[in-house]
């Protein structure tokens, strides 16, 4: 009979400061590479539609597919042994896409974007770098439980517990997705 090992409230917490810090490293990341994507087409498509005209469609799905990359990235990388710096850069690359959109309303609208940014921007990326730390947080535990079943011939992770947990994240990414056109819808960017 296989042995269910829990981890304690305690214990779970510890993961928290480190992905917060990598996480705000993307974010410094972030806010200097905006300086230099300005006119990117990938940008204005996946990444922040609805500061250049995109449809309610096209920010639903801006939204949904690169969470959905990310997560799935996230997940494939959960499953290897040394996935643990990829989840590292999967973190950054989050705070940095986080960090560029609220850049570029501010380039595009100056100060009078600041109201659009704490309307639309921080709940999203608040929400949003929860679910990403989440994410790298599950990568983290399956990818060091598979590197002590390999050194150590331990128990291997449950998969299906790996894998109901990246469901609920997907679901949950469906949801801030919906959301972000609701508040889009009701809150829009208007340029000037």
């Amino acid at each position: 009979m296989r042995k269910t090992v829990y981890i304690s409230e305690g214990s779970s917490g510890k993961w928290l400061l480190p992905l917060l810090l990598i996480e705000f490293a993307g974010i410094a990341a972030g806010s200097f590479i905006s300086m230099y994507i300005r006119e990117s087409a990938v940008f204005r498509r996946y990444i922040c539609p609805e500061l250049f005209g995109g449809s309610l469609l096209e920010i639903f799905t801006g939204t949904l597919v690169t969470l959905l990359i990310f997560l799935m990235a996230a997940f494939f990388f959960g499953l290897c042994v040394f996935g643990q710096p990829f989840g590292a850069a999967l973190l950054i690359c989050l705070g940095a896409e986080c960090a560029c959109s609220a850049a570029l309303i501010y380039a595009e609208m100056g100060m009078s974007g600041l109201l659009s940014v704490i309307i639309l921007n921080l709940p999203k990326t608040a929400v949003v770098s929860l679910v990403g730390i989440l994410a790298v947080r599950e990568l983290m535990r399956n990818s060091c439980g598979l590197l002590r079943s390999t050194i150590n011939g331990a128990d291997s992770p449950d998969f299906r517990k790996y894998c109901m947990r990246y469901a609920v994240l997907a679901a949950v990414v469906v949801i801030i997705s919906a959301a972000d056109v609701l508040v889009n819808n009701f809150f829009g960017i208007k340029i000037p």
